[in-house]
C-alpha cells in the first residue's frame, strides 16, 4: 500500500517537537479520554488488558491507568523515538505499561501475545494511514482479538460531510487558535493544510467521513456502533464485541 503520511516519525528531533506541542494540548483532550473510560464495559477495579493503538508518548494510557489501578496497557506504535518518550514518561507504572513497536501496514502489527484484550483504544492515529481500506482491515483485526463484550474506541480526525462545511470548520478552528494566541506562522500552516486540493473537493483531507467509519466498524463485526462525541472534524466513535 502506498504511504502518504507527512509525519517523520523516525526522526528523534521531529518527534521531540511533536510531543512538546501535543503535551500542551493534553488538558483539552481530557474530556474525550474521560468519555472513553466511561464507555468501558467493566468496573474501575477490574483486572483488564487494554490495547492502545498508535499510543505515542502515552497520553491515553496515562488516563486509563490512573483511573483503572488494576489495568495493563499495551502501547503499540510504529515509531521508536515515540516509544522512547513513552517508556520515559510512563516508567512509574512499571509492568502495567508495555510497549510494542510495529507497522500498522504489516500483517503482524497486532501484539497478539498480550491478547485477547478487554478493550482497544486509539487517538489521533489511524487518519495518518490515509487509506480507508487498511483502516477497515485494522477494525476487523481488532474485533477478532477482543474478548466477548469488549469495546473498541477511536477518537480521530474525520472529513466534514460537505466541502463547504470543511472550509467552515477550518475557519472556526483558525479563529479559536487565534484567540488562544497561536502565531501567524501556525495559523498560516493550518489554513494551508485545510485548503482543498482538486482531489479533496469531494473526499476531504482525511481517509473517511464519520458515516464511512461507522459502516466499516459494522462490517468488521462490531455491534452497538455509534458516534459518542463529535466536535467539527474530530469525533469519538466505536463499537462493542
Amino acid at each position: 500500500m502506498q504511504r502518504c503520511d507527512h509525519h517523520d516519525w523516525a526522526s528523534g528531533t521531529y518527534v521531540d517537537e511533536w510531543v512538546r506541542r501535543q503535551q500542551s494540548e493534553d488538558p483539552t483532550r481530557a474530556e474525550q479520554f474521560q468519555l472513553m473510560c466511561d464507555l468501558f464495559p467493566f468496573p474501575s477495579d477490574a483486572t483488564v488488558i487494554i490495547l492502545d493503538i498508535g499510543a505515542g508518548y502515552g497520553p491515553v494510557s496515562t488516563f486509563i491507568l490512573d483511573r483503572y489501578p488494576q489495568a495493563t496497557c499495551i502501547a503499540q506504535d510504529g515509531s521508536e523515538p515515540m516509544l522512547k518518550h513513552a517508556r520515559e514518561l510512563m516508567g512509574r507504572y512499571g509492568e502495567r505499561f508495555k510497549t510494542y513497536q510495529s507497522d500498522l501496514f504489516h500483517t503482524n502489527w497486532l501484539p497478539k501475545q498480550f491478547g485477547p484484550f478487554d478493550a482497544a483504544v486509539t487517538s489521533s492515529c489511524l487518519h495518518n494511514l490515509r487509506d480507508l481500506a487498511r483502516i477497515g482491515e485494522i477494525y476487523g483485526e481488532v474485533r477478532r482479538h477482543l474478548k466477548p463484550g469488549g469495546v473498541f474506541l477511536n477518537v480521530d480526525l474525520i472529513n466534514a460531510p460537505t466541502a463547504e462545511l470543511q472550509q467552515r470548520y477550518v475557519g472556526v478552528t483558525a479563529a479559536r487558535r487565534q484567540r488562544e494566541g497561536a502565531s501567524g506562522e501556525d495559523l498560516g500552516a493550518m489554513v494551508r493544510r485545510g485548503a482543498r486540493s482538486p482531489a479533496e473537493e469531494t473526499t476531504g483531507p482525511f481517509p473517511a467521513g464519520l458515516d464511512q467509519h461507522l459502516a466499516a466498524l459494522k462490517a468488521a463485526g462490531f455491534k452497538d456502533v455509534d458516534c459518542f462525541w463529535k466536535e467539527l472534524r474530530r469525533a469519538l466513535f466505536g463499537g462493542y464485541a
